[in-house]
């Protein structure tokens, strides 16, 4: 009986020491990965890159705008309303990069806050005050950034009503000029906040290789997540009755004056494949593959990010319209965002040993 006691012991033992083991080799793992190299391959690549792309859209933006105000005409209009979808989606390859110092100035807000109260900025354009670049200036978010100028650009999808709208008044000219100027310099304070000529935050984020939910990596990572579960949640979810209420309102969807919410999610989506499968460096799906020695969860995140994909070119008219009339494909959209959501909170989390901290969803 005695003997059986000893290796009852024994096995325990071991299990206990191999347990441990494993666990120490996954710390050696993750320590021995370049965490700093891949902040380093994502921020110069990635982060720095589609600021600065979504910086000079935003200056074209302006420029098409000042045309336009100069010689309202309908081919201007529909100039300038092209470009600001192309600046539109350039926002959604950077919003997953609304972290640390970035989020911490309020970025997000000043450049693309949505939805707009579309009453206060007609009650502004219709106000005895003249317009000029201060009174824009110190106007509530709610009330420009990329969200108003979309409202003031497609209020009505006839070109010709909107073009007359503005012929017949100086104040809506001079509402649309300084709010296009104030996003050029919302955007131009962004791309300082990361240059290394202006505040270097670049630099910062770089050597953070910190492994608390202040480290450069964590923080990078729930950026990621939260651009997912803002997906899943703000842009579908609640449009679609299907977060918390089965009550539908398409108007709360992102672009939808422009028809342009299914492009802007799309960006976002190919922002979070480009940065996980970075191919430009060291990656994340790397950093999974080192830590768990196959590629298994790598590749069940490329097929989810696949299958979002497939869910965003499946509906094939505007977002706005199919919440109604393809409530399936809708629903369907919302159930791999959220499948992708599961995977970066659950399971690759677990791998890497991250926190997921809040999201702008939290609370709502």
């Amino acid at each position: 009986m005695k003997n059986i006691y000893k290796i009852g012991t024994v096995f325990i033992v071991l299990m206990i020491w191999a347990c441990a083991s494993d666990d120490n080799s996954a710390t050696t793992e993750m320590l021995d990965f370049q965490v700093e190299t891949l902040l380093r391959d994502v921020t110069n690549n990635h982060i720095i890159t589609n600021v600065a792309r979504f910086s000079n859209q935003v200056n074209i933006l302006e420029l098409e705008i000042n045309n336009y105000v100069a010689n309202p005409t309908e081919s201007q209009l529909t100039a300038v309303r092209n470009q600001w979808k192309l600046a539109a989606q350039a926002y959604g390859k950077i919003y997953a990069f609304n972290i640390g110092q970035v989020r911490d100035q309020f970025m997000h807000q000043a450049l693309y806050n949505w939805p707009i109260t579309t009453t206060a900025v007609e009650n502004f354009i219709s106000d005895p005050v003249e317009i000029t670049e201060a009174y824009v200036e110190n106007l509530s978010p709610q009330a420009k950034t990329l969200s108003a100028l979309e409202y003031l650009l497609f209020k009505t999808t006839d070109v010709a009503t909107t073009n007359i709208e503005y012929i017949n008044s100086e104040n809506r000219r001079k509402y649309l000029e300084f709010t296009s100027k104030e996003l050029k310099t919302q955007a131009t304070r962004l791309v300082n906040i990361w240059s290394v000529s202006g505040d270097n935050y670049s630099t910062t984020f770089i050597n953070n290789t910190n492994t608390g939910i202040q480290g450069s990596f964590n923080l990078l990572y729930n950026g990621l997540y939260n651009l997912i579960d803002t997906g899943k949640v703000t842009k579908i979810g609640k449009p679609a009755g299907l977060e918390n209420s089965q009550n539908t309102n398409p108007e709360l969807t992102q672009a939808y004056f422009s028809n342009t919410s299914l492009a802007i999610l799309m960006k976002n989506i190919e922002s979070v494949e480009e940065v996980y499968f970075n191919t430009q460096g060291l990656s994340i799906a790397n950093y999974v593959s080192h830590v768990a020695d196959n590629e298994i969860l790598n590749t069940a995140v490329q097929t989810k990010i696949n299958e979002v994909k497939t869910a965003i070119n499946t509906i094939q008219i505007p977002l706005f319209d199919a919440i109604t009339s393809n409530h399936d494909q809708v629903t369907t959209l919302y159930e791999k965002l959220n499948e992708l959501g599961i995977l970066f909170s659950v399971d690759v989390r677990s791998v890497l040993s991250i926190t997921i901290t809040s999201t702008d969803n939290d609370g709502d």
